[in-house]
């Protein structure tokens, strides 16, 4: 047949040639390939593990110290109003806020300050139907004798901080107090706060956040606790010790001359606060924290709102570590306030650390032939830095309320493993700050009383799929590590299996039947 003498025969017999490109290895050769392969998997997964706990072991400890220097600290009794109240100006920035406009503007005239020397200022960007919320509640104010000032921007550049630079330079008063949209002031807010400036040198005064909403749902109680840690801990160790500490955007007052002579509102970070913070510190401003005065504020009840600021917060405090932390370093400031703030500015960078933790402890679970000492110390490590979390988690739940219930106790690894479930996207936003990658201020959504549609939707709609895919990915990767660590009697991994997979399925299918929901009603959302 035609082609018969080019085809290959079955019977042909092999060519030494061909012999020599099919022939196995010597099973010597490849059994010393594979333990060599293995051999250098071994080492890279000691070095990994050695620098993963030489950078997260600083971290612990600071948090130890705080534990051990709150008990310490004896705070005096607030200061007493002395002599004639000064004039003060209150802003409130806003940005498409009318579910909460009129609860915020409503607090505000309440407070117990004489009408003659005080004036708020609305500093109102938006592009809803806020603004005429904002003009008809304005109207009914000034009729009763306060002033209002409802101040317009043809753009929005600098977004929140361009239109506080904006107040400020039209803005009467002496003294200068701010407020977010979702923040209910009580009315003896400014006669408390004021007489801590009878010190000249104090250039702010911040107030700690209360939680209308704590208990709405886990996670609104997760951040409730986060944040107590921050205010109850964080900030009065910082302020009692005379170490740098910030302003937290809202619920402060500030010296009208400390902004100036600090340069002003930057929009150049998504933390403005921070930013100026440090920059009126630098020049040698004192800041009080003033732990009595307690501002009630809602806190993010959607997951997506609170990935909003979640990722805000973490970008934008590497953003200001990258301006802030070279003049700290070669500045003449004690090294306790420079070891202070380095902690303080780079905080957010143990969430890399802990994601790479649990990508290497995902893999070890899940490898077909771990060696027997992997998985132990992996998870050792995993532990110790859990209890390290606990015990933190552990005495500000004390602070907070000075006993602990069951429902305390069940709150702790929630908060943990809802800790471990926003690695990923903390990571990505810490490493956008540190690479300078540019975005916008994306605000928190906000609802009051009424429902926000898919709040925080047009944040995650321009990040896409990808992330919260991925972390679903590895939850279902720690469901299977789970069955496996049962089946090997890996007891030691399971405490870790169980926080991975509860805090990664709560983000992930929280996130993903948000961008389902809102784009199922894209026609119904608003912009953030």
């Amino acid at each position: 047949m035609i082609g018969n003498d080019s085809a290959p025969s079955r019977h042909r017999k092999t060519s030494q040639r061909d012999w020599c490109l099919v022939r196995p290895a010597p099973a010597g050769a490849t059994k010393w390939g594979i333990l060599l392969c293995k051999s250098c998997r071994e080492r890279m997964i000691w070095v990994i593990l050695l620098v993963l706990a030489v950078a997260m072991l600083p971290h612990a400890a600071h948090r130890l110290s705080l534990l051990i220097r709150i008990r310490r600290l004896r705070s005096g009794p607030p200061p007493s109003p002395n002599g004639e109240w000064p004039t003060v100006t209150v802003q409130l920035p806003i940005y498409n806020e009318r579910f909460v406009v009129e609860r915020l503007l409503r607090s505000v005239a309440a407070l117990d300050y004489p009408a003659d020397r005080f004036e708020i200022q609305v500093l109102d960007d938006s592009t809803d139907a806020t603004s005429g919320e904002v003009e008809r509640i304005a109207a009914e104010l000034q009729e009763s004798g306060i002033c209002v000032a409802h101040l317009r921007r043809a753009t929005r550049a600098g977004f929140k901080a361009g239109a506080l630079q904006h107040g400020l330079e039209r803005a009467r008063g002496e003294f200068v107090a701010i407020f977010d949209a979702d923040f209910v002031p009580p009315p003896d807010f400014l006669r408390k706060a004021v007489p801590y400036f009878s010190d000249p040198r104090v250039g702010m005064v911040q107030a700690r956040w209360g939680f209308l909403n704590r208990e709405e749902n886990l996670l609104t109680r997760c951040e409730a606790l986060f944040l107590d840690g921050h205010f109850l801990l964080e900030q009065a160790v910082r302020s009692n010790s005379g170490l740098f500490f910030n302003f937290n955007g809202t619920a402060g007052l500030w010296r009208k001359s400390c902004i100036e002579d600090a340069g002003g509102w930057d929009g150049g970070t998504l933390t403005e606060d921070l930013d100026l913070s440090y920059r009126a510190q630098f020049r040698g401003w004192r800041f009080v924290y003033a732990p009595e005065i307690v501002v009630p504020s809602e806190l993010p009840a959607p997951l997506t709102a609170f990935r909003t600021q979640q990722h805000r917060w973490a970008k934008g405090a590497i953003q200001t570590a990258r301006r802030h932390l070279p003049t700290l370093l070669r500045g003449s400031f004690p090294w306790r306030h420079k070891v202070e703030a380095g902690f303080h500015l780079l905080a957010h960078t143990i969430h890399p650390l802990v994601a790479v933790l649990v990508l290497l402890n995902l893999a070890i679970l899940l490898a077909p032939d771990p060696s027997s000492w992997m998985q132990p110390l992996v998870s050792c490590l995993f532990t110790g830095l859990s209890l390290s979390f606990l015990l933190y988690l552990l005495a500000i739940q004390r602070l907070h309320r000075g006993r602990l219930d069951a429902g305390a106790w069940l709150l702790l690894p929630a908060s943990l493993g809802l800790s471990l479930g926003m690695s990923f996207a903390n990571t990505r936003s810490v490493l956008e700050g540190a690479l300078n990658v540019p975005s916008s201020f994306v605000r928190t959504p906000k609802r009051g009383d009424g429902s926000c549609p898919t709040p925080g939707f047009s944040y995650l709609a321009r990040h896409g799929w990808g992330l919260p895919l991925l972390e679903l990915s590895v939850a279902a990767g720690f469901l299977w590590a789970l069955v496996t660590a049962i089946r090997h009697g890996w007891w030691l991994a399971l405490p870790g299996c169980l926080l991975h997979l509860f805090g990664f399925g709560f983000v992930g299918i929280g996130t993903l039947a948000a961008i389902f929901k809102g784009r199922s009603r894209s026609g119904a959302i608003a912009p953030a």
